[in-house]
């Protein structure tokens, strides 16, 4: 084959591939989570098929229905919490029950330790133009509730589409791996082919730590909401534990209920439950994440903070995953780089 041929097939291919790309487009979040969620639950998806008796499409059919089963639905119905829960903020924020919930505001000011009584005196002093104040915000905040409600309906078309996808990558999982591992191969030898595994058992671990995350944020968020006294505490704390697992930010929970207990006049509830949620729920991960990857892993703690924190600024909330994952990849290859430059220079001062 000519250079000039090889030149028209790499022009083709690159067109083809832009293209591709172009189309795709729309739905490569969807397609990115569905391959993660494949490899992920793999080895239950290989013990499914070995029960069924190694039935592809069956065994792929029952998964799907099992993996919308468990997260799924249980979404739906938290979307349904959080939906009800954003409507009953909203209507504290109407205009014909504001100066009610000022008179609430002030006089609860005056439970504020230390300082609640020259809080309540300043209140009452700066009362109307608060109230003015609120007015005009009013517009923002009722915005604000509606793009998280947006957001929220956004994330679940995408994880909707992610399960339809995962039911095609159990069927040809197998199929699409080896090839995966031919064209590596063919492209890099065995060092690149042999990188498919480690890649898998990767995110494996990076997905395992961001569930034990998840559930410790859960917990302290339910412990918050059990303090301060909220009911279905537990379940509030079960709905943060979903949300963060597919990466939905957790205020999703307590904010609305810290602005709903202000206005209701409990404000020093409220605020502790703003200071714990903001300081202890929404930031604790940062820590806990990188600690559990790394530990799990194998990866050094500052690669597995660099790679979250860098990942999600990169590609967003996919790259919680991708971040780890893409330096661990880099690590191992030049780990492996390492060892087989020191066992070259070891031969050939044995020779």
């Amino acid at each position: 084959m000519t250079n000039k041929n090889q030149l028209a097939i790499l022009l083709v291919t690159v067109l083809l591939l832009w293209g591709a790309l172009l189309v795709l487009a729309p739905f490569l979040s969807a397609i990115c989570w569905a391959t993660i969620l494949a490899v992920v639950t793999w080895p239950l998806y290989e013990k499914l098929q070995g029960f069924l008796g190694k039935r592809p499409v069956l065994s792929a059919l029952v998964m799907t229905l099992l993996v919308f089963l468990g997260i799924f639905l249980p979404l739906v119905f938290i979307g349904l919490l959080l939906a009800e829960q954003v409507t009953d903020v909203a209507r504290t924020f109407r205009l014909n029950s504001l100066s009610t919930q000022i008179d609430n505001l002030v006089a609860s000011s005056q439970q504020v330790p230390w300082i609640g009584p020259q809080l309540y005196t300043l209140l009452q002093d700066q009362g109307l133009q608060l109230q003015e104040e609120l007015r005009s915000q009013i517009g923002g905040i009722l915005k604000f509730l509606s793009s998280v409600g947006q957001q929220v309906a956004q994330s679940f078309v995408t994880l909707g589409l992610t399960v339809f996808i995962s039911f095609f990558f159990y069927i040809h999982g197998d199929t699409w791996v080896t090839q995966g591992q031919r064209s590596l191969y063919r492209l890099g030898g065995d060092p690149l082919a042999s990188l498919l595994n480690p890649l898998a058992n990767t995110v494996r671990v990076v997905v395992l730590g961001l569930t034990l995350t998840s559930i410790v944020q859960g917990f302290l968020a339910g412990l918050g909401f059990w303090v301060i006294g909220i009911k279905g505490a537990v379940i509030w704390g079960l709905v943060t534990t979903l949300l963060a697992i597919i990466q939905i930010p957790t205020f999703f929970v307590w904010l609305p209920w810290g602005l709903w207990l202000i206005f209701a006049g409990q404000l020093w509830q409220g605020l502790a439950l703003f200071a714990w949620g903001a300081f202890v729920v929404s930031t604790i991960d940062n820590f806990l994440k990188p600690v559990f990857i790394s530990q799990g892993a194998g990866i050094p703690f500052l690669a597995v903070l660099f790679g979250v924190l860098g990942g999600v600024l990169a590609f967003g909330t996919l790259g919680i995953i991708l971040g780890p994952v893409i330096l661990s990849v880099l690590l191992t290859l030049w780990q492996r780089w390492v060892d087989s430059g020191e066992t070259e220079e070891n031969e050939s001062l044995s020779a």
